[in-house]
């Protein structure tokens, strides 16, 4: 996959805005693939999905896998590039605005220490939440600047000033929880099981399933569950794919069980809820 990049076509309000989301994408990276040493001219964040590679920054080198990431500031030289062996896919955000600086005073980020731990809730799907929210035109300014907004949000809590270290354990295991959710997320399609997961991550099935279930709140065949059931919502709203087409594309063969499995955690049958979506758009 090449890199993918999404501009805000809705432009700010005023000349200065207080928080703007300029643009996001997603790259499965090259081997060695690279960028500097320069400089970036807003904010960018880069979100490590799988994979390896290395940041140098003020004299410093940080190596990065997935579930971590890390912010260029503007103005600031930076170089990062992907592993040779096992290169990483990252995606990215970049924003700026007067607010900014005042807002990231309140993390422990520094532009010598950029690094920092993905959480498990939103960061990892945001490119996808920008995706969709860029899709719903009526609303799509206010819903972009909410997900910004709600990052921001989520990344002083996850990395507040008064904090400056985490355990060396409780990094490892949301690494483990982050590749398991880059593993689900690329592969809801197919067939998936405990086992192939753990086999995946390296860890006993139950070992996983508990450590997964603390982090996520629900086990992982539970958490797949409602993620392709979240994908059958979006694909049913687009209005033109069958239930059929629909249930395959979230791996399930039987159109029959994925509707009964549909209704059971959404609470409408997959037709019923097309018809109450199309309903609620086209309501003044």
């Amino acid at each position: 996959m090449g890199a993918i990049f999404h501009y805000n076509p809705d432009r700010p309000f005023r000349e200065s805005p207080d928080l703007y989301l300029c643009y996001w994408g997603k790259e499965r990276c090259a081997p060695l693939h690279s960028f500097g040493p320069g400089v970036r001219d807003i904010y960018k964040i880069h979100f490590i999905h799988s994979g390896r590679g290395m940041v140098k920054v003020e004299g410093e080198t940080f190596s990065l896998t997935g579930g971590q990431a890390f912010l260029a500031y503007p103005e600031r030289v930076i170089f990062y590039q992907a592993d040779e062996e096992d290169p990483w896919t990252y995606s990215w955000i970049g924003f700026d605005g007067e607010q900014v600086a005042e807002i990231l005073s309140r993390t422990r980020l520094t532009p010598a220490r950029p690094v920092f731990p993905m959480d498990t809730q939103l960061m990892p799907q945001l490119y996808e939440l920008l995706n969709e929210a860029e899709e719903s035109t009526a609303t799509r300014d206010l819903r972009l600047q909410a997900l910004l907004q709600a990052f921001m949000t989520r990344l002083i809590e996850l990395v507040p000033a008064s904090v400056y270290a985490d355990s060396a354990r409780t990094q490892a295991k949301d690494a483990y929880i982050h590749r398991c959710l880059d593993f689900l997320h690329s592969h809801y399609s197919e067939e998936l099981t405990v086992a192939q997961l753990a086999s995946m991550v390296g860890l006993d099935r139950k070992y996983l399933s508990s450590l997964f279930k603390r982090a996520m709140g629900m086990p992982p065949q539970q958490y797949l569950l409602h993620y392709r059931m979240d994908k059958a919502c979006s694909f049913l709203r687009k209005g033109h794919y069958s239930i059929a087409e629909v249930a395959r594309s979230v791996g399930y063969q039987d159109a029959l069980l994925f509707s009964k499995m549909f209704k059971k955690t959404v609470g409408a049958s997959p037709s019923d809820y097309r018809v109450q979506w199309k309903k609620s758009d086209i309501m003044p």
